[in-house]
This record gives structure tokens, sequence and C-alpha cells, in this order.
């Protein structure tokens, strides 16, 4: 399974999802029991749990916590300068696909 999720992000980056064309480095990927399979959210730049058979399915992770929603994530003080920070804006999210700001 790491080895598609690899594969994968490989592909995603080499086909520009990121929408700039520096290259970008993830955050690291979460170590968790709890949920065995994640895919990183470009829209929000962080990784989302996506096993199925987890509780904790779509659930996002930042900076080691957990957020049941995306507005619970977005609520986070450190998330907010997260997002305003040059590495949100030029290698994920919707402020990288906005030009000449």
């Amino acid at each position: 399974m790491q080895k598609t999720n690899k594969v994968l992000l490989s592909v995603m980056t080499i086909a520009g999802v990121t929408g700039c064309s520096n290259n970008t480095t993830l955050p690291p990927k979460p170590n968790d029991s709890q949920c065995r399979d994640y895919e990183f959210d470009y829209d929000e730049g962080v990784w989302e749990c996506d096993d199925s058979s987890s509780v904790y399915y779509r659930h996002y992770y930042y900076s080691g916590n957990r957020y049941a929603t995306r507005s619970d994530l977005r609520k986070d003080a450190n998330y907010k300068k997260y997002v305003q920070s040059d590495t949100f804006k030029k290698g994920f999210g919707s402020a990288s696909k906005v030009s000449g700001s």
C-alpha cells in the first residue's frame, strides 16, 4: 500500500497538481496506528485519513493534531498562520492557483 501511495504522489507531483512549478515538500505523513492510509489534501495543505475502516476516516491531520472537520481545522490558530505562510501559498491550497499577488 505504501508503494502505491508513493507512486500516486509522484504522478500527482509530475502532473502539476500543486499548481506551481517549484518543488514543494509535503509535511511529514502522520504515523498513527489508528489510520493505515493517508491522502494529501492539496487544498488544505494537510494529510487526511483515507482508511475507510478507521474511526478517523476523513479526519484532517495538522501538526500532530486530528480534526474531524475542515471547519475545525480552519479554527486552529497555528493552521491559520500556516495558510498565510509562503510555504503554503507557493505549494498547496487555493492560494497557489492565484497569480499576480
